[in-house]
């Protein structure tokens, strides 16, 4: 992986220095006007990775008028080989790029505000053709910019609340919102955001009906004597286990009850509800039936706001192409959780996560499907005495992509560079060996006597020898 990200159009942190100069434009809703086009990329930014289909159903068709005398396409309208289709992206989709998906719960009453409820980093990787999600518990602390350590979902309020003093006159608040979400978001995991959409949650309701429901397998029955209503009250939520097709009301109630379960289980619910939507556009053909276009069209325009450069013809080709590419299975699943992030301390009902763990998430999601469940924390061992060179690979490894633990000294110089696998992590101990060209022999696919011992927390240590090479360091 490259060190280098492109620029993209609407990244977070240019749209933040762009608001705090007045000049950034509010979200492009594409409201009159807009077209099919434009709604269709909307669809995309519901859920890109899930729902990028979406796009590709809602946009193949017109796409078609308008290549049809290029030659380099199929009748189908699209590219007739991967080869092809990956040259034919535009630039914004060509490397991978992260979004940032907000629920908002948006209340009547202005003392309430808005809330993100749900957060969920989307991650798609254009030209490997897969996608991720990784779902952020709301009451995770965070550093919020001008806050300190807050719950996580306190960014967006607070944004929302304080528009203009963060980010300059005139700016719009759920822009504002969604750029500290952003922003937090960023600190928290170590990656950049490219991209923000933010859903409302009475519009999610509403795309749902549209498509006449979603099929969804509920393992056991939810029970929430305490679901909130839109009146500031409670009402009795109970769903039957089993396969059954939800409404628009009861899908957004199973995705977002908590006091059935808890906030690690509604996240899993979350992403299990965006999967049925999925699966009904596909099984279903809901996109062949043009009667249903303009009403969902209405839906997802009231619904639905995005960074995404949806105006530009080419990115829709190219969320075409990628959308087409996307299956089930070529989705990853993850979530900030106890059984896979350790906690550090519970205030109430404030979660402490430790980072460590939270960075091995988010390796999981930059994997892609085929390596997510066995990423490994790497080490480097200085086993030559020169100062400062284990710290200069452990850089060059993470700009590859590698997940590091802190550095360190070899109990001893050796003659030889060794890979010592210490918990079983083969596809990434070779990808190790190939990046810095290790011979087989002192690739050690389990400790040896000799070997230093395993250090805490990492599952590869490479050990620096005699015969290390500068460009491990990324030097020419």
């Amino acid at each position: 992986m490259s060190s280098e990200r492109p620029r993209r159009a609407y990244r977070t942190a240019r749209e933040r220095v762009a608001m705090r100069r007045g000049e950034v434009r509010s979200l492009r809703r594409n409201r009159r006007g807009c077209g099919l086009l434009g709604i269709g990329a909307l669809a995309a930014a519901v859920a890109l990775g899930v729902l990028l289909f979406v796009v590709f159903r809602s946009v193949t068709s017109a796409l078609q008028t308008i290549e049809q005398d290029d030659p380099r396409y199929t009748q189908s309208g699209s590219l007739g080989n991967d080869a092809e289709a990956s040259a034919r992206l535009p630039d914004l989709l060509r490397e991978p790029f992260n979004v940032l998906l907000l629920g908002v719960d948006r209340r009547d009453d202005p003392e309430e505000g808005v809330r993100s409820d749900t957060l969920i980093v989307v991650h798609v990787d254009p030209r490997e053709q897969w996608a991720g999600m990784l779902s952020i518990p709301r009451d995770s602390v965070a550093a919020i910019p001008q806050l300190g350590q807050q719950k996580i979902n306190v960014a967006y309020s607070y944004g929302y609340m304080h528009a203009e003093d963060l980010y300059g006159y005139g700016i719009d608040p759920s822009e504002a919102g969604g750029a500290l979400a952003a922003e937090t978001v960023e600190a928290f995991l170590g990656i950049s955001i490219d991209y923000i959409a933010q859903v409302d949650f009475r519009g999610f309701e509403r795309i749902v009906d549209t498509i006449g429901g979603v099929t969804v397998d509920i393992p056991r029955p939810l029970l929430d004597p305490e679901y909130p209503t839109d009146d500031f009250g409670y009402e009795r939520v109970y769903i039957p286990a089993g396969l059954q097709v939800l409404d628009g009301r009861t899908a957004l109630r199973y995705a977002r009850s908590r006091h059935s379960s808890n906030d690690f289980d509604r996240s899993r619910r979350q992403q299990q509800v965006l999967h049925a939507l999925l699966n009904e556009v596909r099984q279903r053909g809901l996109f062949e039936q043009a009667a249903l276009l303009p009403d969902l069209a209405r839906d997802l325009e009231q619904s639905v706001a995005t960074t995404l450069p949806i105006s530009d013809l080419a990115v829709l080709r190219g969320l075409a192409d990628i959308g087409q590419s996307l299956t089930s299975d070529r989705i990853v699943q993850l979530s900030i959780n106890p059984n896979d992030v350790g906690m550090l301390s519970e205030h109430g009902s404030d979660i402490y996560w430790d980072q460590d763990d939270v960075a091995m998430q988010v390796a999981r999601l930059l994997a892609g499907p085929s390596a997510s469940a066995e990423v490994a924390r790497i080490q480097v061992q200085n086993g030559i005495g020169v100062q400062g060179l284990a710290t200069r690979v452990s850089s060059y490894l993470t700009q590859n992509g590698f997940l590091m633990a802190s550095a360190g000294d070899a109990p001893h110089q050796f003659e030889h560079s060794l890979i010592i696998d210490y918990t079983g992590r083969p596809l990434n101990r070779q990808r190790l060996a190939d990046l810095l060209g290790i011979d087989p022999r002192y690739i050690h696919e389990q400790p040896q006597t000799d070997d230093p011992p395993a250090p805490y927390r990492t599952d590869i240590v490479l050990v620096l020898g005699g015969d290390y090479q500068e460009r491990w360091a990324g030097d020419p």
